[in-house]
């Protein structure tokens, strides 16, 4: 799965679920507490996945996992970036004009390129990291993630809407 179907799972999936989740959380716990720990559950749970099927060793991971963390902050930027013209003009729908339009798709249709060149910004570094096989073995490994993820949210969708 590339970067993109990946980020998009993320953006579209997982944070909307995270919302959902933190809303049946218990009152005296705040929204927003309950989302940062969810969404930190969520990560924990994908780097050890992605440490165990690439196979890492604890001394690749310490090295790796930092990267990885600075690259899915800029990935996440750009999308945050592109969300953020579609929610202006999504909230000025009727008064936006044909340059709000796009614009806001314009940066829509950039951010695939946006993430792809961000992955190749990285990708010397983690090379220097992790051998060939690992490499291959990280990009399956999200692919699994990315599959989990949604496997859980439609779980929990079908028993939600029982």
């Amino acid at each position: 799965m590339n970067r993109s179907i990946y980020s998009l799972i993320v953006a579209f999936v997982v944070l909307p679920f995270a919302s959902a989740l933190a809303q049946t959380e218990n009152d005296s716990v705040s929204n927003d507490d309950s989302r940062r720990r969810w969404i930190a559950n969520v990560k924990d749970y994908k780097y050890q996945m992605l440490e165990r099927e690439a196979q890492m060793s604890p001394e690749q991971a310490e090295q790796f996992f930092p990267l990885y963390q600075e690259m899915e902050r800029k990935v996440f930027s750009v999308n945050l970036e592109a969300r953020k013209l579609e929610m202006q003009v999504s909230e000025n729908f009727d008064n936006a004009t044909d340059a709000d339009f796009k614009e806001a798709a314009q940066a829509l249709s950039d951010v695939k390129v946006r993430e792809a060149e961000i992955e190749q910004e990285y990708y010397p570094q983690f090379a220097k990291i992790l051998t060939d096989k690992q490499l291959f073995l990280l990009k399956r490994a999200e692919t699994h993630f990315a599959t989990d993820m949604l496997r859980h949210y439609n779980r929990s969708k079908e028993l939600n809407s029982q």
